[in-house]
């Protein structure tokens, strides 16, 4: 008591006051909390934000039958493709019998595979998560489990373990034009083929770490330490070529169309042995303005071994359409020998499993408008129904060609007159614009196909799809389907780390029992025509 009159006593006095300031410093009053002071509450909403596409990139998945397999390593099935296969004459003459039919069969064999991944979470981040929704172990299975059903669709449509690209043919160079930044000399020129995951899994090249680029042979540490090596996507590359060019001149390289290859991938050098990327085009004819950066990935990174390889199956996946469709992977052409009318439509061809393919020819300029038909989908639409009495029910196509193809005929300068109506809105006035084709209809089968964009569909491929068997009482429920050994598992490891570890798995085989069910065009240009690189 005696103390605190003290000091009230001197807070009192000015002398002291005065002194006690020069010894330290201004004294002033402090507000008593402030938002400096940091008792603030966190205002966090607690529902983790999802902010990226899942249903959007899995169009197919999510509507693919699944059935249930039966044990084995493989799935079997047998069909018969054709049947009064010699073609024995009808006419029977008086008191004989006719002549004996014979029929096509075939065994058909699909080896499953088994597709995953693993996220993990360390007891740390679980306890600091505790709180949110989903919290830390929810986030890593979900995401896992929807990383492995967008790397399915995926697969489904560019997985690709039998159709093999071989090695690229050699290409032929022509020189001429200008703008370009050849000197007077040589160019020299080679290609890579492209498989579905070889042009989606092409990235920019680190000049530093070597890695990227056009993928080649692929190594992949997996959470285990165990190592998978499969082929990236890339064909064997092609023979260098080589041109004599004059200074600004361009150099325009065509090689033979590679079935089943959907884009080309194009390495240059003034220097003989030094051919660098310098893009990838999604026909088989390139403008190529000038030679590869010294710092652009070189040719000579898809070596192993020392020697270019073929990489573009990976055998860890099932086949995807694209592959199915374009190869022989589920047995030779059915149906064929019944064919109405076994000539086929100029760029019309059938692929060893007996699925069309159209294949645009070199320096095409993308699909051709004519009035309210496109004469690729006549094509393959006529030869489906002569060749198999099928009509698809849809076409899928890339973002990118639906922009380019799928509003032109409704264009101003449209070979056939439109009268096309826009209905202000009676308050606003407002009009909507922006109209587009959704639709095409099959002149021969008498439906519709709906025109559908699909998110790993690369430009320059359409793919004509069918949902429905187009023989009544054929056996077949489903054209196309997963055939699972076991679906979608989650597994939690045993602690190894203070780390929960989770791996989220499926194991199955797409079976497609009737390939020529499906049917794609390749090989096209956007409407500038080939694309300059």
């Amino acid at each position: 008591m005696i103390n605190n009159e003290i000091v009230a006593a001197l807070l009192q006095n000015d002398s002291f006051i005065k002194g006690l300031g020069g010894k330290l410093g201004t004294i002033s009053k402090a507000d008593t909390i402030s938002q400096a002071t940091g008792l603030l509450w966190y205002d966090l909403r607690p529902v983790v934000q999802l902010l990226y596409p899942f249903k959007e990139l899995i169009p197919e998945i999510s509507r693919l039958p699944r059935v249930s397999a039966d044990g084995g390593n493989a799935y079997h099935w047998k069909r018969i493709t054709s049947i009064n296969t010699s073609q024995i004459a009808l006419g029977v003459s008086e008191g004989n019998r006719g002549g004996r039919i014979a029929l096509a069969e075939q065994d058909q064999t699909a080896t499953y595979k088994t597709l995953g991944l693993e996220s993990s979470v360390t007891f740390e981040a679980r306890l600091g998560a505790e709180n949110l929704t989903p919290d830390a172990l929810g986030n890593a299975v979900q995401s896992t489990l929807r990383s492995v059903m967008i790397g399915e669709e995926q697969a489904l449509i560019l997985g690709n373990a039998g159709t093999a690209l071989g090695t690229t043919p050699t290409p032929t160079l022509s020189a001429g034009g200008t703008g370009g930044t050849w000197a007077a000399g040589t160019a020299y020129v080679m290609a890579v083929a492209l498989s579905g995951f070889g042009w989606l899994n092409t990235t920019p090249w680190n000049n530093v770490a070597l890695t990227g680029g056009v993928p080649g042979q692929i190594s992949k540490s997996n959470a285990d330490g165990s190592t998978d090596t499969f082929g990236g996507g890339s064909a064997g590359p092609s023979a260098e070529a080589s041109v004599t060019t004059t200074a600004g001149e361009n150099v325009t390289a065509t090689v033979a169309a590679v079935p089943g290859a959907i884009a080309y991938a194009w390495f240059a050098a003034a220097t003989t042995g030094a051919e660098t990327y310098v893009g990838t085009t999604f026909s088989n004819q390139a403008v190529i303005t000038g030679p590869g950066a010294a710092t652009a990935q070189p040719v000579t990174s898809l070596k192993v071994g020392g020697v270019y390889k073929d990489n573009s199956v990976n055998l860890l996946l099932p086949d995807g359409v694209l592959s199915q469709v374009f190869g022989n992977v589920f047995g030779g052409a059915p149906g064929t020998a019944m064919s109405t009318n076994p000539v086929l439509a100029n760029g019309v061809s059938l692929s060893t499993g007996g699925s069309l393919v159209y294949t645009a020819p070199a320096g095409n300029t993308g699909l051709t408008i004519n009035g309210t038909n496109i004469n690729e989908f006549d094509a393959v639409l006529r030869a489906a129904y002569d060749q198999y009495k099928l009509g698809f029910d849809r076409i899928l196509m890339s973002a990118a060609d639906i922009q380019n193809f799928m509003g032109t005929m409704l264009g101003q300068n449209a070979a056939a007159a439109f009268r096309i109506f826009f209905d202000a809105d009676a308050e606003t006035g407002r009009i909507v614009a922006g109209r587009r084709v959704t639709s095409y209809l099959n002149k021969w089968f008498g439906n519709t196909l709906d025109i559908e964009v699909h998110p790993f569909l690369p430009p320059g491929t359409v793919l004509f799809w069918s949902d429905r068997t187009p023989y009544e009482l054929s056996g077949v429920p489903n054209l196309l389907e997963a055939h699972v050994r076991q679906d979608y598992y989650q597994i939690q490891w045993p602690f190894q780390t203070r780390r929960y570890e989770y791996g989220v798995y499926c194991d199955e085989v797409f079976s497609c029992y009737f390939t020529p069910a499906f049917a794609a065009i390749t090989n096209l240009n956007g409407p500038g025509g080939n694309l300059s690189i």
